[in-house]
């Protein structure tokens, strides 16, 4: 298996979310050698001035930014889905190396972990990191979620911020690929994958997910690819790879462009 990364969203994102803290962090170590320094100055006949400083650095150390429990729960999903990624790669690493992984696949309908082209095709596979039983019924997308004594505790529905569900995402992907091809002479098909990556995932019920392969089992997404009837050739798959760097490369630029 040859590895392309064509980017590296999630690692970006968890290294924003600690940069922000520790520039919050050295904002306030900044404020508070300021107001040291600036109390260091006075005159001797000003200490009268001293309740007033010894209050306002009281009012600074209960200021103190501390790790916020929303910072720190977004940086653990964030380095939890890191991780499931670079598993469901390492796994993918078993297929011969003519096969080529791309990480980090963008186009006009958005992002996919993982978009993986051989003689099997073309496979765009989204990843989950995520400790619940999942469920699909169109596009209808629950996962019930257990604690560690096996109680069922809650249901979440299994949506992007935009409201699509997890199907839908990769679904939509995968479509606007293959239109992409189509447009550019290729008749190819891009079948998509959802993995969910945790200890404790399951697949419950699926039905009309319009997904090629709903899985938990990395053992049986490497076997679902290898055992995929040979659609491309050698040549036909580097013709493709060639136009899926193009088309990332283009919408990468745009996004830049957008996010300035």
């Amino acid at each position: 298996m040859r590895v392309e990364v064509l980017s590296d969203h999630p690692r970006s994102e968890a290294r924003r979310t600690e940069q922000a803290a520790r520039e919050r962090h050295a904002r306030y170590e900044q404020e508070v050698a300021r107001t040291r320094e600036r109390h260091a100055r006075r005159r001797w006949w000003q200490v009268w001035k001293l309740p007033a400083q010894w209050r306002e650095l009281r009012r600074l150390r209960e200021l103190r930014p501390t790790d916020d429990a929303a910072v720190q729960n977004r940086l653990a999903q964030q380095e939890a889905g890191i991780e499931a990624e670079d598993a469901v790669a390492t796994a993918l690493e078993r297929l011969s190396d003519d096969w080529v992984l791309f990480r980090g696949y963008r186009n006009r309908r958005g992002e996919v972990d993982h978009l993986v082209v051989g003689p099997g095709g073309v496979w765009a596979v989204e990843v989950k990191n995520h400790s619940g039983r999942v469920h699909a019924d169109g596009d209808s997308w629950r996962s019930e979620v257990f604690d560690r004594y096996g109680n069922h505790v809650e249901d979440r529905t299994l949506a992007d911020r935009s409201g699509r569900s997890w199907g839908r995402q990769v679904r939509d992907v995968s479509k606007a690929l293959a239109d992409f091809l189509r447009q550019r002479g290729r008749q190819v098909l891009v079948r998509p994958v959802l993995v969910v990556v945790n200890p404790r995932a399951e697949i419950g019920s699926v039905r009309r997910s319009g997904l090629a392969l709903v899985t938990a089992s990395l053992d049986e997404l490497v076997r679902t690819l290898r055992q995929a009837p040979p659609t491309l050739g050698p040549a036909s798959a580097e013709e493709v790879a060639r136009l899926v760097r193009r088309d990332h490369a283009f919408h990468e630029k745009r996004r830049a462009q957008r996010d300035g």
